[in-house]
Parts: C-alpha cells; structure tokens; sequence
C-alpha cells in the first residue's frame, strides 16, 4: 500500500513538472513572439521614420546622393541609401528629370526592416510676374528710373535673343496707398505703355510666402558687397538669399531666384537671367554685358519684384530691367521644389 502510494506521489508530481514545463515554456515562447514581434515592429518604425527625414532632407537640397546614416534614432539605427535613376523623362517638362530611388534600412536589437521609395521631382511653380519690375507695398512705393536706363515689359526669349508673345508692364504697382514718388523716362516699355496709375494692378501673387518657401532650398549668404562669381548658370539654375543689406559691384552672373532680405545695391557688371526679389529698397545703376542680348547690355531678364511696407526703386545708368518669360520658366524647369513618393515597398 506504502508503494503505491510513493509511486502515486511521483506519479503526479512528474506529471505537474511536465505540465509546468509546457506552460513555461509556452510564457516563454510568447514573451519570445512579443519581443520579436517588438523588435521587429520598432526596427520598421526606424526605417519609415529615415525615410521619412531624408524625403524632408531632400527637399531641403535636392543634391543630396549617397549614403547616411542616423545613429541613434528611436533607439535604433538607420542606413539610408540615395540613387539617382536614369533615362526617366518627363514629357510636361520635356526634360530628363532626376528621379530617385531611395533605400532605408532600419534596425534595432539585431533586427531589421528595410523600406525603398522611388520618388519623383516636382519642378517650382513661379508665379509670373505683372511687370518686368513689380512693386508691392502694404503702403506706398518711390519709382525713379531715368538716364539710359531701360525697364521693358515685352517678352524676350533670353536664350536666343527673339521676342516671345507674351508681354507684361512695364513697371506694375500694387499697393495699399497711392504712389509717394514715381518718375520715369521714355525708357519704360510694355503691356500698357507707361507707368502712372493706370498701371496699378491687384490681386499679384504673395511673393513673400512663395520667397519663404524658396528660402529653404537656396544657398545663403549674409548681406555682403559681392564684387565676383556667380549665382548659378542657365543650365544649373541656383536658389539664392542674402539675409540683409547687399551691395553688387561685379563682375557677377547668375540665375535663379536671387532673394534680398534688406536692401540690394547694384552698381557693378551684373547679369542674372531670373527672378530678383527683394525686401527694402533696390537701386540698379550698373551696366552689363551679356551674349544673350542683342542689344549688348543688360542687368536682369527675367523680372524685379520689390516688396515691404513701402517700397522703393531706382534704375538710373545703362542698366536694363527685361521681362523673359523663357528666362522664369528655364528656372522653373530646371530646380527642383520638392520630391513625391511614386512607390513605396517594404
């Protein structure tokens, strides 16, 4: 009787350590499956949150190629590789555009997700200027364009020197107050012919924000005197800002967008091909040459806007301020304003 009971007693107790034995083990392997799970859901959340940044990043300097890598990010770390992918053409644009694939592999406690995205470049949508000069002023502007100076609003294809069909005013004015000042020559061509107030016009496009926007892709510059260089070419436009006062003396080339937050000073050799924005007060009285022109001296083709409470503007010398339509669009065209997901695998 004794016996059977000891081998009862054994009996159980190998059958309870079995059954503890299959449930610790089933709570291990669960913890196991949630901490995979985990792991693996965090090491997706590091790669989507890479990508993420760098789509961002991307949009900030569209140049960016390579690879990067952020350590630490969400605890983990992430390899984000960019690539350039060719013979992409783009039929609106009639361009080949520089679409890009772009790989991000995140990891974290030594597992890992990876997620590719192929994005598409969105070009800049430039808001077409009223005049070859616009003034917009919360108050009043001040116009002084005099000597031989030469403000046209006639459309003129900067790359060959032919007038294109479209045109603009001359000198176009909007602002909250009548004018303080305005005083011009016979030099002031255009849609519309001269500048008085029959040249006011309303409802222009808010350069302010579409400047802010550009501030974030453009190379910057503290207000200086720039006397030499150059501020992108027709074939690799640039985004450029100065943040304050700046004074030109040449011999500079550029094209663009150049935006002046202050007053901008030209008075030297200075050819842009795009468009000037500018925050304060502007005074152009340089004379240039350029072998787009036919008539051999320009300053800007493309457009001048002057904003702020009140405005001001002089032209005064040989400059020449000339509407191009072709100029802003070869801009537009050729600068990339943002990037958009196409495909998206993980």
């Amino acid at each position: 009787m004794g016996r059977f009971a000891i081998i009862a007693v054994i009996t159980l107790l190998f059958s309870l350590s079995i059954v503890g034995y299959n449930m610790n083990r089933r709570a291990t392997s669960a913890v196991n499956n949630y901490t995979n799970y985990y792991s693996e859901t965090r090491a997706e959340d590091v790669a989507s949150s890479a990508a993420e940044i760098f789509i961002r990043k991307l949009n900030e300097d569209p140049t960016m190629r390579g690879t990067y890598t952020i350590d630490p990010l969400l605890q983990g770390s992430a390899t984000v590789r960019i690539d350039s992918i060719t013979g992409v053409y783009d039929t609106l644009a009639g361009q080949a555009l520089d679409t890009l694939m772009m790989t991000s592999v995140g990891v974290f406690d030594g597992d890992s997700d990876v997620i590719m995205n192929k994005l598409y470049p969105v070009p800049l949508q430039i808001p077409t200027p009223p005049g070859a000069v616009s003034m917009s002023a919360g108050k009043s502007v001040s116009i002084e364009i005099g000597g031989h100076a030469t403000t046209s609003g006639i459309d003129t294809n900067v790359i060959n020197g032919s007038p294109a069909p479209d045109s603009v005013a001359g000198v176009a004015i909007n602002s909250a107050t009548p004018s303080s000042n305005i005083s011009v020559d016979d030099n002031v061509f255009g849609k519309g012919g001269m500048v008085p107030d029959t040249m006011r016009v309303s409802g222009t496009a808010n350069y302010t924000t579409f400047a802010n926007a550009m501030i974030r892709l453009a190379t910057v510059y503290s207000g200086e005197t720039f006397s030499s260089g150059t501020l992108g070419t027709d074939l690799a436009p640039q985004i450029t800002y100065f943040t304050g006062d700046t004074h030109i003396t040449g011999p500079v080339t550029g094209s663009g967008i150049l935006i002046v937050d202050g007053a901008l000073n030209i008075s030297g050799q200075f050819t842009f091909h795009g468009l000037v924005i500018v925050y304060g007060t502007t005074t152009i009285s340089a004379s240039s040459t350029s072998s787009y022109t036919q008539e051999g001296a320009s300053a800007i083709y493309g457009g001048v806007v002057v904003a702020g409470e009140n405005a001001s503007y002089s032209q005064q010398g040989s400059a020449l301020v000339r509407y191009s339509s072709a100029a802003i669009q070869n801009v537009q065209d050729k600068t990339v304003g943002k990037y958009l997901i196409m495909d998206w695998w993980q």
